[in-house]
This record gives structure tokens, C-alpha cells and sequence, in this order.
């Protein structure tokens, strides 16, 4: 199932990923969407390529249908951005039924002026459990978007207390 999320925000691209990679706003976002075991695993950013591996655990509780199928709502994302388009391959991986569900997309972060820009997450989701596959992928699609609307609150609000610092 293939989806997008899109926000805008009131700051240039630079300060927009500037906030967005850095630590301690990674803590406050992870902190506000509630996540379980956040643990940055590794960090590089050599000025044209950032590579981040994070591990997580969602607080939401799965539906009875697929709490017994899936065990371990933990996962590891893998983020690696390229500079130079603005664009961050994201993929992410179960810590349980790795095989059966795939989620990945791209982050991208575009200009619209001097002082604004719209992110914009494009993804997939894939379950390949019979018969629930469709409901997980809705399920799924349904979590990240409450999720991105909670991060642009947070976004927003980081950018607006830290427009001077």
C-alpha cells in the first residue's frame, strides 16, 4: 500500500533539517509520540550524506487480530539523507515478522520560499500475512499518519521556541 503524509513549515530547508537531525530534538520528538526504548544506534553525516540507524518501540497497542501474529512492535529505522536533493531514504524493520512486513519510503523537504518548506513522507507499507495483509497495511498506514501529524505539532512548536537560539 503506497501513501503520502505532507506538512508545511514555516523555516527554510537548512533549519528545517538542522532541527529534524539533531539530538535533542530527536529526543523531544520521540519523547512527544510517546516511543518506547528510543536508542540512537548510530550517527554519521560526512556534509553530503547524514546516516542515522535508531531503534524504537511504539506505546499504541495492537488489535487483538494482529497481537498474536506480531509480538514485537519494536523496530530499527535506517535514515539516509543526501544532501544535495533534500531526500531521506527511510526504511524500517520489525524487530518481529522482518520477513513478512516491509515499510520504507522517502522523506523529502522542499523549499517554497525563503521561509518555508513542505515535508513530505512517501511510503509503503507491505504485509505479507494472509488474509490480515490488507488490515495490517491500513493499520499501519493509519498509525504513521497520527504519528506525523503529532511530529508536525512538535515540529512546529521546537521551530517556534527555538527561532532565536
Amino acid at each position: 500500500m503506497n501513501f503520502s503524509i505532507v506538512h508545511e513549515f514555516e523555516t527554510d530547508v537548512k533549519t528545517y533539517w538542522d532541527t529534524f537531525l539533531s539530538p535533542e530534538f530527536g529526543e523531544t520528538l520521540m519523547a512527544g509520540l510517546k516511543m518506547k526504548n528510543y536508542k540512537v544506534l548510530e550517527r554519521t553525516d560526512d556534509g553530503t550524506t547524514f546516516k542515522r540507524v535508531q531503534s524504537m518501540e511504539p506505546s499504541v497497542a495492537l488489535p487483538a487480530l494482529f497481537a498474536k501474529l506480531i509480538p514485537d512492535m519494536g523496530y530499527t529505522e535506517y535514515d539516509t539523507l543526501v544532501r544535495s536533493t533534500n531526500t531521506m531514504k527511510i526504511r524500517i524493520e520489525l524487530a518481529s515478522m522482518k520477513d513478512k512486513i516491509k515499510t520504507h519510503g522517502d522523506y523529502i523537504v522542499t523549499p517554497l520560499g525563503d521561509k518555508r518548506c513542505r515535508r513530505e513522507f512517501r511510503g509503503e507499507v507491505n504485509v505479507g500475512i494472509a488474509f490480515i495483509g490488507g488490515k495490517a497495511e491500513k493499520f499501519v498506514v493509519e498509525q504513521m499518519k497520527e504519528s506525523y501529524e503529532v511530529a508536525t505539532r512538535i515540529t512546529r512548536d521546537w521551530l517556534a521556541s527555538h527561532k532565536n537560539a
